[in-house]
C-alpha cells in the first residue's frame, strides 16, 4: 500500500539537525536549489511568526523523509515549506503532509490556508490545485545594481521599529504573507538599516556582496507623488555606499507601477511566484 509504514507526527526535541538534513535533500533538485542550516531554519521560522514545534514530519524507519511547516496567525494559515525526499516521491506523501498541516491549522483556529509556488513548478502546482487551492495573485523577484545618485528628491531619516509599524500596516495589506505580516518586518529591522520619509519608508541590508531592499512602502494616499522612486534612489545609493555589487528584491506585487519602477532602474525579473489560497472552514 502507498505510504505503508510511513508515520506523520510533530517534530520531536533534538530532531532539528535531521530535519535540516532532510530539507537539504528535498531541495537539492528544486527549481531554485537551496541549502539550509540550523541557524537559517530557526531564523526563518521565527521571522514568519511560526513555531518549530508546529512542524509535522514524515518518518520511515525513524528517518525523516518529508515535512510540512504550517504557520498560523489568527484566522489565517501559511504553508512555510513542504517537501518529500526524492526516494519517497510518487507515493502520495506530499498530499498527506499538506492535509495534515491543514488539519493542524484548522484546530489552531485558521479558516484559510495560503502558500506560494514558483511559476514553472508544475508538479507542486498540480498537487495544490488537486487538494483545493486556487491561484490568487502573482509576485516577482528581481535583481539589479546599486547606483550612486546626486540626489533623491527627498531625504529619509533613520527610524525605529515603532515608527515603521503604522506605515507597514497601511502600505502592505495586499501583498504576500511574509511581507504583510508584522513578524517579517520585526525580523528585518534587526539586521537592516531603516529609513522613513514623509509618506513612506524603506529598509536596506547588505549580506556579504549582495544588497537587499526587504521593504519599500508608500502610503496608499501618497502614491503617484514620486515617493517610491525617491526611496528607491536612496536605497540603491545607500547600498552603493555600503559596497554591494548587486541588489535583490523579493516578493513584489506584479503590478504596472512596480514593473515601471523596476524598468526605470534596470532591474531584471528573476523569478515569479503564484500565491494560492484555500478555505479550510
Amino acid at each position: 500500500m502507498a505510504g505503508e509504514g510511513i508515520q506523520l507526527r510533530h517534530i520531536a526535541s533534538g530532531e532539528l539537525d535531521a530535519l535540516v538534513d532532510a530539507q537539504n535533500e528535498i531541495f537539492s533538485d528544486y527549481l531554485v536549489p537551496m541549502r539550509s542550516s540550523r541557524e537559517f531554519f530557526v531564523d526563518f521560522v521565527q521571522s514568519v511568526g511560526g513555531k518549530l514545534s508546529n512542524v509535522i514530519v514524515a518518518t520511515d524507519g525513524g528517518r525523516i523523509v518529508g515535512y510540512v511547516n504550517p504557520v498560523v496567525d489568527g484566522g489565517e494559515s501559511w504553508v512555510g515549506g513542504v517537501g518529500v525526499v526524492p526516494s519517497h516521491r510518487g507515493r502520495g506523501l506530499g498530499k498527506r503532509l499538506m492535509l495534515a498541516g491543514e488539519e493542524f491549522s484548522l484546530r489552531e483556529g485558521a479558516r484559510t490556508s495560503v502558500l506560494e509556488v514558483i511559476e514553472g513548478n508544475e508538479r507542486a502546482h498540480s498537487l495544490y490545485s488537486h487538494i483545493g487551492y486556487r491561484d490568487v495573485k502573482k509576485y516577482i523577484c528581481a535583481e539589479g545594481k546599486p547606483v550612486q545618485f546626486a540626489g533623491y528628491g527627498i531625504r529619509p531619516r533613520r527610524a525605529a521599529l515603532e515608527e515603521l509599524l503604522p506605515l507597514h500596516a497601511e502600505a502592505y495589506p495586499g501583498t504576500c504573507w511574509q511581507r504583510r505580516k508584522v513578524h517579517g518586518l520585526v525580523s528585518s529591522v534587526r539586521t537592516a538599516e531603516c529609513y522613513i520619509a514623509d509618506g513612506g519608508f524603506v529598509l536596506v541590508r547588505k549580506v556579504e556582496s549582495t544588497g537587499y531592499i526587504p521593504y519599500l512602502g508608500v502610503l496608499p494616499g501618497r502614491r503617484r507623488e514620486g515617493i517610491g522612486t525617491s526611496l528607491a534612489k536612496f536605497a540603491l545609493n545607500r547600498l552603493w555606499e555600503l559596497g554591494a555589487f548587486k541588489v535583490a528584491i523579493y516578493n513584489l506585487n506584479e503590478e504596472p507601477q512596480v514593473l515601471r519602477l523596476l524598468d526605470k532602474f534596470d532591474f531584471a525579473v528573476t523569478m515569479k511566484q503564484v500565491e494560492m489560497s484555500k478555505s479550510l472552514a
